[in-house]
């Protein structure tokens, strides 16, 4: 069995397109920024960030269900995508959607599982927002410190987002399934990030 299917490729070009244009204008390619040539603009530098934060959240939730035995698959949502698109084209001054998720037949079935699945997506934030901050403070690439640190608020938010307990988001699910998890989660999860935070105002004038 394939990671993704042709349809789900097809899937993740289109939600790369997407949010290329939707943050294109709230994330600026920074003028010294130096990647694939002299043509790679705003677009495609919006593409780069955004990408992978919505990309691996969705896919980690795909790989625990695949893990478990179900039949994941990777679907985006064409209206939240093209409300966004929509918004954005009319230059709202709030832009609201949703870009992607993963169906996984069967993970209902176990609530236990399913919380891990759930909490799988979130967890791939929290990860990236250490990739970004360790990659900030080793100093190894300069150059790319301003996509680092937007890589890291990006994760944060959507981590921050999906952690919430009620409606449609992880959060609720993870609680439905499993509220020793979810608890747990969020107070050791908050906690690191909240200390890690602190920790920057000592760093915030090397950057």
């Amino acid at each position: 069995m394939s990671i993704l299917s042709f349809n789900e490729i097809v899937d993740v070009l289109i939600l790369t397109f997407a949010l290329g244009y939707i943050f294109s204008d709230m994330i600026r390619k920074p003028k010294n920024f130096d990647f694939l040539g002299s043509d790679f603009n705003d677009f495609k530098y919006a593409a780069l960030i955004v990408t992978p934060a919505v990309l691996l959240h969705e896919l980690a939730h795909k790989g625990v269900g695949i893990y478990f035995g179900y039949d994941s698959i990777l679907k985006i949502s064409l209206f939240g995508l093209g409300l966004g698109v929509i918004l954005k084209y009319f230059n709202s001054p709030i832009i609201f959607f949703v870009p992607a998720y993963v169906i996984s037949s069967g993970a209902f079935g176990n609530p236990e599982n399913f919380a891990l699945l759930a909490l799988a997506g979130p967890a791939a934030n929290f990860l990236l927002y250490w990739i970004s901050d360790w990659l900030l403070i080793s100093r190894k690439y300069p150059k790319y410190n301003h996509a680092f640190i937007v890589s890291k608020k990006i994760n944060l938010i959507l981590m921050a987002f999906n952690m919430i307990p009620f409606g449609f988001f992880d959060g609720a699910k993870v609680l439905a399934g499993n509220p020793m998890l979810y608890w747990s989660s969020l107070i050791i999860g908050g906690f690191l990030v909240y200390k890690n935070e602190q920790k920057w105002k000592n760093y915030a004038m090397r950057f």
